[in-house]
């Protein structure tokens, strides 16, 4: 495959608001061999070898059949197609219809005919009531912007596919002069939501991307919907904000991942494998299409009709900058550098409401002023990531019809819950340490185990102070994981845990808050947890490289260097950073105050969106940079 990378050269034209500028584009080949794999799979989801079987052209008459089963699936018993029917069964899957019938079926489609008339109908019928069920010119209005209806994926999968749908019938003969439920016809509709969503990508680029950050199991959900407003939308400001959107979106990814294995603090990030295993990320899995890496182009990692996002990413147009790709595949030329980065979190509570879509929740960002400041420390041999936030203000918040006043200065819980922080390292997907609290509530999947908010945290640069959230009763126990087989190879000295992993070493210390005791005592569970005797004693982490330390010992002698204290419910932490500056950290173990870098409280309104040699863009200016010691990409999303 990659030998078909190299023989294609792949150039798009991304227009931007102040000038046209040409960006190279990473190439990667088209969709054949994904399609051919989806053909041939035993028990291939319908839908998904629909879109292969049009894709190809080669059985029209097999592709139709399965389109038309697919659509049978959705209908079930039910006589006809009703907008109840396809919120209920077709949502999670609308984005495949979406783009089946813009690819195929859409006048002036790429592949226009390849959808007989019998199945246009049914799908335009799908079309038509799922914008019914989900579109209002209300819900369009620029003030919702940051409202978020349900969840940040489910707000994408409800109002993205209605758009699309609407904007694919505006001008058909059987719907143009229709009025949807609110009385506004499909164009009139359509106008509504080509202008939120021009506004939608401006402010994320503007104000830190999404809510659900780095989330390994929504990202797949997310993406594809952005992806088909770049392919599909008509209007071209539309389509050259939203790429520049996932422009910065995947540089995000691209400057503190690690062979597609994203380092850095993470939202919605579930207890068990998705927190255990970078291989199951969804992240990942997208970043390996879009680089020509690993087995993406095999369909069984798509085999079910939810999980289109696959074949979505490998029939796009969308394809990484080149500069974006650079700096993914060449972790060693990014060097050693902090990142931090500003992204929304905390509510606001509006004098309005829209529908919230028939959804029992809803959030509505205070995007100027989030509260919310994501710190890694990024190598090429590890990442550690953590989350800055206001310790008076760590309480997850769900807001219900009637609760309005519950929004306002609270953490949305879409931002605070299964909150990810710790260390990953380039050995391996699984290869990781972080501290994690004992779920407040179990549903039947052990790998949906819940935590709201669970961790106050104050890192810099390599060293990460994590203490468990002492205003939300829900924590019932803090625990440290480490990575199957790492116990075995630790070195215990003075309370301290050392470990080498591959060209790294960390050390893991839980400092008691005991009087007369220093460490807290700790327990083993399953080999892979560290438990702590105290909820709320204070997890110290020191990451090194071999690079700075020869040998283990050398950097076991630096950490003892280092010195603590606890006195007044203050921890005072004092070491060296990676420029030899003596640098304190203190965290308030009892009281609600900002932890301290150097005697100065943490910023959680710095004046950089993005900050990184390699991303970097002042606060809510639109302006980007992207770069790396070859060259560099300035975008603006105006």
């Amino acid at each position: 495959m990659n030998a078909v990378r190299l023989a294609i050269a792949v150039i798009l034209a991304t227009s931007l608001s102040h000038a046209a500028e040409t960006i190279e584009r990473f190439p990667i080949p088209t969709a054949d061999e994904l399609c051919r794999s989806a053909i041939e799979l035993e028990d291939a989801c319908t839908l998904n070898r629909a879109l292969a079987g049009f894709w190809l052209g080669e059985d029209l008459a097999a592709a139709n059949g399965d389109l038309r089963e697919a659509y049978a699936g959705i209908l079930g018993d039910a006589p006809t197609m009703t907008p109840e029917l396809a919120d209920e069964n077709a949502k999670w899957q609308m984005r495949t219809w979406v783009r089946i019938y813009y690819l195929f079926g859409h006048p002036g489609a790429r592949f226009a005919g390849r959808i007989d008339e019998e199945n246009l109908r049914l799908v335009e019928d799908l079309l038509w009531n799922y914008a019914v069920a989900k579109s209002s010119v209300e819900r369009a209005d620029l003030e919702y912007v940051w409202f978020i209806q349900g969840s940040e994926n489910h707000d994408a999968m409800d109002l993205v596919n209605a758009f699309l749908a609407l904007q694919a019938l505006k001008d058909h003969p059987d719907y143009a002069n229709r009025a949807l439920p609110d009385g506004h016809t499909a164009g009139e509709h359509v106008a509504a939501w080509t202008s939120y969503y021009r506004r939608y990508a401006e402010t994320r680029v503007r104000r830190g991307l999404f809510i659900e950050i780095a989330s390994p199991t929504y990202g797949k959900y997310l993406v594809p919907e952005l992806v088909n407003i770049v392919d599909f939308a008509e209007d071209a400001a539309l389509r050259a904000k939203m790429t520049t959107l996932l422009d910065v979106a995947w540089a995000d990814w691209a400057i503190e991942q690690l062979d597609g294995v994203r380092g850095g603090a993470k939202t919605r990030c579930y207890q068990g494998n998705y927190s255990r295993n970078g291989a199951s990320d969804s992240w990942r899995m997208m970043g390996q299409l879009l680089l020509d890496q690993g087995d993406w182009a095999n369909a069984k990692h798509y085999n079910h009709p939810i999980l289109g996002f696959g074949f979505i990413l490998a029939t796009s147009e969308y394809r990484l900058p080149k500069v974006v790709a650079d700096i993914a595949l060449d972790p060693d030329s990014r060097g050693e550098y902090a990142y931090i980065s500003r992204r929304p979190g905390r509510m606001t509570a509006p004098d309005t409401l829209p529908s919230v879509g028939g959804h029992p929740c809803w959030y509505f960002m205070d995007s100027a002023d989030s509260r919310l400041v994501r710190y890694t420390w990024c190598t090429p041999d590890h990442i550690m990531g953590s989350f800055r936030v206001d310790p008076k203000l760590v309480v997850s918040t769900r807001v219900e019809a009637g609760n309005r006043e519950k929004a306002e200065g609270r953490y949305a819980a879409i931002s605070g819950q299964n909150r990810w922080q710790g260390v990953v390292f380039a050995t391996g997907p699984g290869a990781r340490v972080f501290p994690q609290c004992v779920g407040h509530s179990k549903k039947e999947d052990s790998d949906l185990t819940v935590t709201e908010i669970q961790h106050v945290a104050v890192q810099y640069e390599n060293v990460l102070i994590v203490q468990a959230n002492r205003i939300d009763p829900r924590q019932t126990a803090m625990r440290i994981y480490f990575a199957p087989g790492m116990k075995e190879r630790f070195v215990d000295e003075q309370g301290w845990l050392f470990l080498e992993e591959g060209d790294s070493y960390l050390a893991v210390k839980a400092l008691s808050l005991e009087d007369g005791e220093e460490v807290a005592a700790t327990t083993w569970d399953d080999d892979v947890f560290l438990r702590l005797s105290e909820l709320y004693a204070p997890v110290v982490f020191v990451t090194g490289r071999r690079m700075h330390h020869a040998t283990i010992d050398d950097f076991t002698s630096y950490v003892l260097a280092h010195e603590h204290a606890v006195k007044d419910k203050k921890l005072t932490y004092r070491f060296n950073d990676r420029s030899g500056t003596a640098t304190e950290l203190t965290v308030f173990t009892e009281w609600l105050r900002l932890p301290e870098i150097n005697g100065e409280p943490i910023d959680l309104a710095p004046a950089r969106v993005y900050d990184a040699p390699h991303l970097q863009s002042e606060f809510d200016s639109g302006r980007i940079r992207i770069g790396t010691t070859t060259g560099s990409l300035l975008v603006d999303i105006d």
